[in-house]
Order: C-alpha cells, then sequence, then structure tokens
C-alpha cells in the first residue's frame, strides 16, 4: 500500500529531474544570476586547499562576494570537481564585458558570458566540472522536494493526494527549475531548511496528538540533537541559517510552554527542557560556530554581511517604504525571472501562476467562512481552519514571516529583490498552496495543475531560455533586400552589407536592423563595434557598444568567409527631439576606420502639437498654420527670428526647400534665409498625413539697407527645379507663389 501511495511521487520527482536537467544543459553555463562567481569560489578551494578570503585589496572579479559566504556548497563541489582539470578555467571562461544584468527590456547583451566551443559536448576542463556542479544542485532540490512531501504527509496524513499536489506544485515552478539548475548556494541552503523545517514540524506534531506533552517533550533529545546538526549545517551554507538557528529556538520554547500547559512543573522538568534546547543549541555552535569566528576576525562581522555589501557598491540606506516598492520584481521573480534577471517570459506565464495564488487564497478564504458560520445544534462552531494541527501552520507562517523579514532587512542595505531569497521558506509556501488549493473540489481534476505547470516550465526552457542566446545566422550570400556595402571596417572585418528592417519609430522605442559582417580568415582579438544613431544636429539619439551577435558572437569565433546577418535592435533616447529622419552610423572600436553609414530610421513624436486653422496653402498638401517674429522693427546688420508651423494634409512626395525673402513680390531678394525644413534633418519627402513640424529659420537685414518698410515673404520650391509650390489663401492665389508674413520696419 505505501509503495502505491509513493508512486506518484516517484513520477513526479523522476519529471522534475529530468525537467531541471534540461535547464541546466540547455541554459548556457553562467548564464545565473552568480554562478561563475560560485563557481569560481569552489575551483579555488579545490586549487588552493583554503578558503578564499574577500578583500577589496584582492578583489578577484570570479570570485567577488562569494568568498565571503559561507562554504559548505563550495567545500562539497571542489569534492565533487576534485578530478577535473580546471587549472585554465580562469582564462577560458570569456565574460561579456558589455552584458545587460538586471534589464529585461534589454535587446542585446543579456548574455553574462561569450559562450565558446570550450562549452560543447563531449564536456571536459571547466565546462565538465561547471556541470557537475549544476547536477549536485538539480539533486539537491529532488531532495527539497523530498521534504515538502513528507511535511505534506505529516500535515494530512490521510490525503496523500495533497501531498502529491504540494510537492509537483514546486517541482514544476519554473523558477525553482531554474535555481536547481544553475551553480549555487542556494540549493544547498534551500535543502537544508526544508529538512530543519520538517524535523522541526515533526517535532511540533507529536505534541498535538498525545496526552502526555510534557513527559514526551522530555524525551526527544536525539531529535532535537538532529535538528541541531541540520541547521548547523545550514548556517555552514548560507546566512539564512542563522534565521533557522533562531526558528528553532522559538520553535522549542514554544512547543515546551503548550506541553506544560498549566501544569506544575518540578525542577527535573526544567533541567531536562533546558537539555533539550543544549541539544539543540550545542551542534550549532560546533559546527558553524568557528565560521562565526573567522568572520569577526576577519571582517568585523561574524556574517559577513559588510563583505557583501561593500560589493554591492555600499549600503543604499533605504527606508522600508523604498523596500517595498520592489515588491513587484521580489514576486514576478518569485515565479519566472531567468538570466541575469534580464530574461523575462511573457505576461501570461505570470498571470497563471497568479491565477494558482489567487485560486489557493480564495480557498483558504472559503475555508476562513465556512469554519466561522457553520452551525452546530443551532449554535455556531468553533472558528477554525479545518486543519488538524493549527499548530502546523502557525510554525509554517512564522517561518515565512521570519524569512521575509530576513530579507527586507537585507533589501533595506542593497538591492536584492529576488524571489529565489524566499525559497528557505518554500515549505510553508508549499503548505499554503496546497491548504489553499484542495478547500475546492479538484480532485477529478488534479493531475491537470501539475501537467499544466510541467508544460509551462518548458515552454519557458523552450521559448523563453533558449533564443535569448541563439546564435546569429550564417548566409551564403548578401539579400537582396540587404544595402550592399562592402566597407572594410579593420581588423580583418567587412562590413558587407546593412539592411533596415523599422522604417519609423518614436522616442524610446527599439529600432531593428540586420549588419551583414565577414571575416577573410578568423581575427586573432574580438573586436567589439559601436552603432551610433545620430538625430537632429547631428545629436546622439541613441547607441550600442557590442559584440556582434548581440553580444554572443565575437569575430574570433566566425568560420572565414562566412557571411554573419546579426540582427539586434537598439533604443531610442526618451527625449529625441522629433520628428527627424536619424542616421545610423557603425564602427570598430578599436580600429582606425572611420564609421560607415548604414541605414536612416523615420523619428515622430508620440503626438503631433495641435495648430491653428490654415494661414496660407502650399501645393496641395501643406499648410502655414502658425508664424511668429522675434520683431517686426530691425535695424541693418539684425537678424530676425521666424518660428513657423506646418501642417500636412497629403504628403509632399520630393524634397522642397524654404523660400524666406525681405524683397516685394515679382522682385530679387533684398536679404534672404532659405534652407530645408529643420536644416534638413526632416526632408520633405518624408512629411506624412497630420504630421505637424514646428521650425525655426533666421534672415538677416543687410547692412546699408536704406530705412523703410519692406515684405516678408516665405514659400517653397523645388531646389533642383527652383520651381516653386503654388501658394493659396483662402482659395486665393498669391503673387509670386508667396505668403506675405509680415512687413519689417527697417530704421537706423
Amino acid at each position: 500500500m505505501r509503495e502505491l501511495i509513493k508512486r506518484p511521487l516517484y513520477g513526479i520527482l523522476a519529471a522534475y529531474v529530468l525537467l531541471t536537467l534540461a535547464y541546466g544543459v540547455v541554459n548556457p553555463l553562467f548564464e545565473a544570476p552568480d554562478e561563475h562567481w560560485h563557481f569560481f569560489t569552489a575551483v579555488a578551494i579545490k586549487e588552493n586547499g583554503r578558503l578564499p578570503i574577500a578583500s577589496a585589496d584582492t578583489d578577484d572579479n570570479l570570485l567577488k562576494q562569494e568568498a565571503a559566504q559561507p562554504p559548505l556548497y563550495y567545500a562539497l563541489g571542489a569534492l565533487l570537481i576534485a578530478p577535473v582539470d580546471t587549472s585554465a578555467a580562469a582564462d577560458e571562461v570569456w565574460l561579456n564585458p558589455y552584458a545587460s544584468v538586471g534589464d529585461a527590456s534589454a535587446l542585446t547583451n543579456r548574455n553574462r558570458a561569450i559562450h565558446t566551443p570550450l562549452e560543447a559536448w563531449p564536456w571536459r576542463g571547466y565546462a565538465l566540472a561547471a556541470h557537475i556542479l549544476r547536477i549536485f544542485s538539480t539533486l539537491l532540490g529532488a531532495g527539497t522536494l523530498l521534504f515538502i512531501y513528507k511535511s505534506a504527509r505529516l500535515i494530512w496524513p490521510h490525503e496523500p493526494e495533497y501531498a502529491w499536489l504540494g510537492t509537483a506544485v514546486i517541482a514544476f515552478l519554473p523558477q525553482f527549475n531554474f535555481l536547481h539548475a544553475s551553480i549555487t548556494n542556494d540549493a544547498l541552503i534551500v535543502f537544508l531548511s526544508s529538512a530543519a523545517a520538517y524535523q522541526l514540524l515533526a517535532f511540533s506534531d507529536q505534541y498535538s496528538v498525545v496526552s502526555d506533552r510534557s513527559n514526551r517533550l522530555l524525551n526527544t533529545d536525539y531529535r532535537l540533537l538532529m535538528t541541531g546538526i541540520t541547521i548547523g549545517l545550514a548556517a555552514l551554507s548560507k546566512n539564512a541559517g542563522i534565521l533557522l538557528a533562531v526558528y528553532a529556538v522559538g520553535v522549542v520554547i514554544g512547543s515546551w510552554w503548550l506541553a506544560a500547559g498549566r501544569r506544575s512543573l518540578t525542577i527535573d522538568h526544567w533541567r531536562l527542557a533546558i537539555g533539550n534546547l543544549l541539544s539543540l543549541i550545542l551542534p550549532i555552535l560546533l559546527i558553524a560556530g568557528w565560521l562565526w569566528w573567522r568572520n569577526w576576525m576577519l571582517y568585523g562581522d561574524i556574517t559577513a554581511t559588510n563583505v557583501f555589501i561593500y560589493f554591492a557598491g555600499g549600503d543604499r540606506e533605504y527606508t522600508l517604504g523604498q523596500v517595498l516598492a520592489e515588491s513587484g520584481g521580489l514576486w514576478q521573480s518569485l515565479f519566472a525571472i531567468f538570466g541575469w534577471f534580464n530574461v523575462r517570459p511573457p505576461d501570461w506565464v505570470f498571470w497563471l501562476w497568479n491565477g494558482v495564488v489567487g485560486t489557493a487564497v480564495l480557498g483558504t478564504l472559503k475555508a476562513m467562512v465556512n469554519g466561522q458560520w457553520s452551525m452546530a445544534n443551532g449554535q455556531p462552531k468553533r472558528w477554525q481552519l479545518a486543519i488538524d494541527h493549527w499548530q502546523l501552520a502557525i510554525l509554517n507562517l512564522a517561518w515565512f514571516l521570519l524569512v521575509y523579514a530576513g530579507l527586507l532587512t537585507f533589501m533595506l542595505r542593497t538591492e536584492a529583490a529576488q524571489g529565489r531569497l524566499l525559497f528557505p521558506a518554500i515549505i510553508p509556501l508549499a503548505m499554503a498552496l496546497t491548504y489553499g488549493l484542495t478547500r475546492w473540489r479538484i480532485r477529478p481534476f488534479a493531475p491537470l495543475l501539475p501537467i499544466t505547470l510541467a508544460l509551462v516550465s518548458l515552454y519557458c526552457l523552450l521559448f523563453v531560455i533558449t533564443p535569448v542566446y541563439a546564435l546569429p545566422r550564417v548566409v551564403d550570400a548578401l539579400p537582396a533586400s540587404a544595402q550592399r556595402l562592402g566597407t572594410d571596417m579593420g581588423d580583418g572585418l567587412t562590413l558587407v552589407g546593412a539592411e533596415m528592417e523599422t522604417e519609423t519609430a518614436v522616442p524610446g522605442e527599439p529600432i531593428f536592423l540586420t549588419l551583414y559582417w565577414q571575416a577573410q580568415t578568423t581575427p586573432h582579438s574580438a573586436t567589439p563595434f559601436k552603432l551610433e544613431l545620430f538625430g537632429r544636429d547631428l545629436t546622439l539619439i541613441g547607441e550600442l557598444h557590442s559584440y556582434q551577435g548581440r553580444g554572443l558572437y565575437p569575430a574570433t569565433l566566425w568560420p572565414a568567409n562566412a557571411i554573419i546577418a546579426d540582427r539586434f535592435g537598439v533604443y531610442l533616447d526618451e527625449e529625441v527631439t522629433a520628428p527627424v529622419l536619424a542616421r545610423l552610423f557603425v564602427r570598430l572600436v578599436d580600429a582606425d576606420a572611420a564609421g560607415v553609414e548604414v541605414g536612416q530610421v523615420k523619428v515622430i513624436p508620440l503626438s503631433w502639437p495641435q495648430t491653428g486653422p490654415a494661414l496660407a496653402q502650399f501645393g496641395d498638401g501643406v499648410a502655414l498654420t502658425a508664424v511668429t517674429l522675434s520683431t517686426t522693427t530691425a535695424h541693418p546688420g539684425e537678424t530676425i527670428t521666424v518660428d513657423v508651423t506646418w501642417r500636412v494634409f497629403a504628403p509632399p512626395g520630393s524634397d522642397y526647400t524654404t523660400l524666406l525673402h525681405l524683397a516685394e513680390a515679382g522682385q530679387p531678394p533684398l536679404a534672404q534665409g532659405d534652407r530645408p525644413p529643420l536644416n534638413g534633418d526632416y526632408p520633405t519627402h518624408l512629411w506624412a498625413t497630420e504630421e505637424v513640424i514646428q521650425d525655426q529659420y533666421e534672415i538677416t537685414i543687410p547692412a546699408g539697407l536704406a530705412d523703410g518698410r519692406y515684405p516678408l515673404r516665405i514659400g517653397l520650391y523645388d531646389p533642383t527645379t527652383l520651381q516653386r509650390l503654388p501658394v493659396s489663401n483662402d482659395s486665393q492665389p498669391q503673387p509670386d507663389s508667396t505668403f506675405l508674413i509680415e512687413t519689417i520696419t527697417v530704421s537706423p
């Protein structure tokens, strides 16, 4: 019978292991938070035979703050990879200097590392060592699931399906899969915290079901001894182990207090109770005390938290309100945020998981209401949560709140809104979900939820994570739709061509294009390139500094003579002065060659300004709706500024130049300020219906011009043919195809 009950558990564990191993294989190495630092900390212990020391004077980019972390995960990892040659790992691992860490909106450089053929199967060297450590994390996750199952069986001993459901929900949580497919000490602290939480639940549970509680309490030293060992190991894994120790002491004291009740306790009872506490505390001190002493001697802090804060850029001194404002990111990363916090699934994944949580919350509320208002013999029944052991619910809640409070305290000092940091309290989370979901009549449909969640996690792996690290296409020839360039960019690289994908954009939006690169021979060095977008007056309005292939494929990895189709996107600045025809230039960062123009994109504002009625019509499609002069009285040599507003009713289709003349109709101009609209930064052939262009012109009164009154006229003409667009006002043609703006008074 017991084997029949466990069969679904075996299936859940097998599916979890397969799915998480797939995450570990598909997600490239070191594309998880802090993963390369965790890896090299284990390597440092393996190579040097001692614990590393974190120091500002010996800041090692390959270890960072992990050198000050509790060492158990790294020590175990060092043992596991001891047979593997990792001596060249520091030289072979290639980090991306342009990585966009923490930015899920990034279009390029979401990879923290450059992935070379050294990572390919069959694994060897550092790649083999890294995958061994990833598998170690995966197995720790399986152990965590076992403790979730055992905890659920403890709480609901007669409903094995509850335990299956609670285990499966966590087993197929995408963030749980991702975390346990990476090299991280989180896997060990989650496992040990879950083990200790289960031990404490079992310890507390025995006093909710026996009559002689005080006597049972006094004979559980061995249980507490084992729990103390577990917590001591947890404290050697991560600082959350300290919270676990505080929690355990509270559980023991609380259980003793409940067991004692109103009994009169003898000195022997007190002595034995203190002995129980010592059975818990002494193993913790013996196992982890040396580490706290070492931290104090090295860093002046038993937790070495000050080292973390230093490497994170210093204490940010946030208020609680500022920390709580980051709850949205914390909540999402509890479910599915990948990469270095820069790979985000579509919204529907979060909505699905929000739905699971919401259903559980509603189920809990439903149980509370039903328990509170149900009647027995005409009298309200005692309010309850319909759970056999309410103490266990309180214990679960207390552990979660303690972990959450610890995280909030840490977030006051540094950026740490990461859902994985709540996983030491995974058992309370799993039990809460299980309880809430099972308040509904879902038994006939119970298998559908785990299957759905497993498929969603698989989707995240194949269609969210995988495309981020896909290499660019290699093509045989330049497509006919691309602009042929054939420009020698230096360092042996040729920019064969370019193809603009985005024709029109607004400030803050991305534009997409493809650059076609080629190297006659494989270059000896990886030369990054820089893409620059220039707006009005050659103002920089967007740029990208990167290796090719969205940061994934530097030239040293290219096959000789292959054409690399590097498609990528770059964001326009939020504050672009629009409209403008932006120009895109590409150059190699370390080469002497100048940048080459690869394309143009029309940038328009988010909304066009409001205009008044037309003052004059130019041709069939352009109206002058406003004109303002800086002055109508000027002296010889003085410059007059003319602000005008054009409104487009139909695209002009050609490029025109603005005519600005100080002249009588039909007479040669005495002064002129002709130039293309917006200085040519937004040619009229781009103007589209309903666009509004605000422009400014200048005209200088000639020196020696006689006093008098002179008409100032404006028009539009074709710069090639000098043919003017006809001008009308109230459907009346205007002389000389110009519009009279104002009469300027010239005085000495």
